[in-house]
């Protein structure tokens, strides 16, 4: 009787407990609200700023080469001169198409998004990105630049149109990093 009860427990423990204690440090990892998500570290809502110790023509340069370096082609580029005598430009990217019609397009769509939009029995076909560029000259002779990464997909079940949402600053840091790096090389 000792014995039966002493099993009975036993098996019980391992029941209840280890599989609770085995399974808790997982779940404590996956509801975990301070845990830092890999995906989210270089989002900015505000867009991505820096400031830049080179000259406004170098910086315009360096952004135009980063932007076709990532066979992507410029939409928009101009300059003018304000009344200071200070230069300011854009440099705005076409739409640039990082996933086609792949079993992988709506994993890469959430993987470089805030939130993809919701559209029950969609089919992503495509997935793309805008930068937009606005750069300023600053007194110092330095630049400084400002970026704003726009994602766009195109749902061809459902609506059959492209929607626009916010990207969630991988590319867009990426991009900065590759501009750094070309004005580094200049010098």
């Amino acid at each position: 009787m000792k014995k039966s009860i002493f099993v009975t427990f036993a098996s019980l423990f391992f029941v209840l407990l280890i599989p609770h204690s085995v399974f808790s440090q997982n779940d404590e990892d996956k509801f975990n609200p301070n845990k830092p998500n890999e995906q989210m570290k270089y989002y900015n809502k505000d867009g991505y700023e820096e400031d830049l110790q080179f000259s406004f023509e170098k910086v315009y340069r360096a952004v135009q080469k980063a932007i076709e370096e990532t066979s992507c082609q410029i939409m928009t580029k101009n300059y003018t001169q304000t009344d200071a005598g200070l230069y300011k430009g854009k440099v705005f990217s076409d739409y640039c198409v990082f996933i086609g019609k792949t079993d992988t397009t709506y994993d890469n769509l959430q993987r470089y998004s805030i939130k993809v939009p919701i559209i029950r029995g969609g089919v992503w076909s495509s997935g793309r990105i805008q930068y937009k560029f606005i750069l300023t000259e600053k007194q110092d002779g330095g630049t400084h630049l400002k970026l704003k990464g726009e994602i766009s997909g195109r749902e061809d079940y459902v609506t059959s149109k492209i929607h626009f949402w916010e990207s969630n600053g991988i590319f867009e840091h990426n991009i900065l990093e590759r501009i750094k790096e070309i004005l580094s090389n200049e010098k």
